[in-house]
Parts: structure tokens; sequence; C-alpha cells
């Protein structure tokens, strides 16, 4: 009760209430301040987190592994080790073909800071050696059915497509396959292609070979440039085959027998109503020609698989032989990849599922090398 003693000392009383009030709302702003109240509510940001994985965990060297990642409050992924450059907060990548064990980092950031985590992939070697492949029969060595195909899912659509694969041929008398696209039966002189030697004047008692580019019910032996095309025996030989449509007049078919020598090319175009009709029964062989079982073997080594559903660049097709998926168009349009196949394991290592089989029950032999 305030105490009524006159006018100038009622309106001490009420300021000094008034002063009171005033002390008391500012000391407990103080104290909330000093304990974080009287701010913003605000919760600080959750820290970052990151899973990084490899399927498999090991590979066969010139083999690949998927990397898989996936993150939660990140806003941004980094990459680094043996990848590089900006990733997306979750996905999967190829590592591409590996030689060595190898360490994948990534490192995700967001508003509570940063998290990272690294993959290790390791790397086999095939009987102790860095490579492997395939060593197939010659023409009249045996009467088994030695050849593997793609078909189906697996089939690697005729047009567009790359090819690039490694070969050592061995002398035989008459004719060469190393693969067809085209029937897996019959031969119809129409809806094929394939590219290897083919013996001189033809006859399958022939004893010397030229590369062939075979197609249109032709074996197209010149090269675009002039080169000697006579086979050399018992040497290794990088190849690459492109064929596209090209949205013109022409299928265009460019074999490229020798790299990385890209003047060595045979090349071919045929009219754009070429195998137009679709087969019922395509494949995609590799050892033997479907329509001449034994009589068209390999006759050699063969190693480095590499199919892509594009006709890719020479510059391309020059950087993926020398490293498999190191290119955009390479890792965007690769379909099967083995580099170091063996009679037990021609599976795609590509991480695309597109797996050939073995047509019979016979396997070529492993041959290793250095």
């Amino acid at each position: 009760m305030i105490e009524q003693l006159g006018p100038e000392r009622t309106r001490l009383r009420v300021g000094t209430h008034r002063v009171a009030r005033i002390v008391v709302y500012a000391l407990a702003y103080s104290v909330l301040a000093s304990c974080g109240g009287g701010g913003s509510d605000a919760l600080p940001a959750p820290a970052p987190t990151v899973t990084l994985t490899s399927n498999p965990a090991s590979v066969a060297s010139g083999s690949s592994a998927t990397l898989s990642w996936s993150s939660t409050n990140a806003t941004s992924c980094s990459a680094s080790g043996s990848w590089s450059g900006t990733k997306a907060t979750s996905g999967s990548a190829s590592t591409g073909a590996l030689t060595a064990a190898s360490t994948f980092t990534l490192l995700c950031s967001g508003a509570g800071g940063s998290a990272s985590q690294s993959a290790t992939v390791g790397v086999t070697t095939v009987g102790g050696s860095a490579v492997s492949g395939l060593n197939f029969p010659s023409n009249g060595t045996t009467s088994a059915d030695v050849r593997f195909r793609f078909t189906g899912a697996s089939l690697l659509p005729m047009y567009p497509a790359t090819y690039i694969w490694r070969v050592n041929l061995r002398h035989q008398l008459g004719y060469y396959t190393t693969f067809f696209w085209g029937p897996d039966g019959a031969f119809t002189g129409d809806s094929y292609y394939g590219a290897h030697p083919y013996p001189d004047g033809g006859g399958s008692t022939t004893t010397t070979h030229k590369w062939e580019l075979s197609i249109y019910g032709g074996d197209y032996v010149g090269d675009a440039n002039g080169n000697s095309t006579q086979l050399g025996y018992d040497v290794w030989r990088t190849q690459a085959l492109r064929v596209w449509d090209d949205g013109g007049s022409y299928k265009v078919h460019e074999y490229y027998w020798d790299l990385p020598d890209t003047s060595k090319v045979i090349r071919v175009s045929v009219p754009r109503s070429y195998a137009s009709t679709a087969l019922s029964n395509a494949a995609l062989t590799f050892g033997d020609a479907p329509w001449s079982l034994g009589n068209e073997r390999l006759s050699g080594i063969l190693r480095g698989l590499q199919l892509y559903s594009s006709a890719l660049s020479v510059n391309d097709i020059l950087s993926e032989a020398g490293s498999p998926l190191s290119t955009g168009a390479g890792s965007s349009s690769i379909w099967y990849l083995n580099l170091n196949p063996t009679p037990s394991d021609i599976s795609d290592k590509s991480g695309k599922g597109h797996h050939p089989t073995w047509v019979g029950s016979a396997r070529p032999a492993l041959w290793t090398g250095p």
C-alpha cells in the first residue's frame, strides 16, 4: 500500500517501484542470455554420415568393381584417392579396370560438418600372373564345339557398336573366326559382320592370310590407306571394330587391325537397308563360325574383351584400349568387359550383367602371361 504523504512523495514512491521493475527485468534477461536463453531457439545442425562399399571387395587384375555410397545430412560430396571429382550424395559408379589394389575415399559435407569413408578394392592375379586369356584350338584338332556367345538380353545391338580385343593367332590352313555378329546357324548372307583373317584367295588349304572385314556377302581385305594387311602369326595385336548408321545412305564399318596405328584400317560402307530385318536367332559368337563348325576356328589366344553399345570416336577407342572406362563415352556405353577371361570365367566385369555362355561343354585352354 502506498502511503500518501504528499504529491511529491507519492511521485517518488511510484517512480521507485518502476525502477525496481526495470532492474528485475534487466537482471532476468541477463541471466537468461548467459544461459543461452533470450536468443535463437534453433538446435545445432546434425553431423553428416557417409557409407561407401565395394562389390566385390577384390577383383582379378584388369577387372572392375562397383562402388556404392549413401550419406545423411550432407549437401555435397567429393572423391579423392583412386577417383576424383564431385559426386552426388548417393549413387554408384564403376572403378574402371584395376591392375593394383586401389583406395577410394568419399568426403561428404553439410551444415553440421563433414564425414569421410574409404573403400579399398583388392586385386588378385591369375596363377601368379597379371594377365590371362583363352587359347582356342586350330582347325582339324578337335571335333568339339569350342565357342561362346551372347544371345537374348545379353546380345550387343548390331548398330551402333564398338569392339576392342587382343589376339595372338597361330598359323593354320584355311579360314579363321575371331567373332561374328549374325545368325546362330546357317549362313544367310545378310545381317552379319566379322573381323579376322581370311585365306588369300579363299580355300580351306590356303597357307597365307590377310586381315579382313567380312560383311555384305564379301571378304574385304584392302586397307583404306594402302597398307599391307598380310597376317603375321604369333604376334599380339590390339584391334577394334566400330559400326554405325550414318543417318544418311550407309551403314559404316571400320576395322582397325593394328592399334595404336589408326592408319591401318579396313573401311566398308554398305546400303543403309542392310540388316534391316531382325534375325530370329541372332548371336554374337567368338571362337568359331556357327555355320561352319570346326572349319573356321580362332586358332590362338583371345583376351582383353571390351564391347560398347556406341560407335566410339577413334580417340576414345585409343583411350579405352589403354585404360578401359577412362572416357565419358566409354563409361556410359560399356556393354561387356573382361580383360582377363579364363575358361571358367567369361562373365561380364562391367557391372552391366551381359554375360555370355559357352555353347557346349568343351573349353579352350587357359593361357597366362606376363
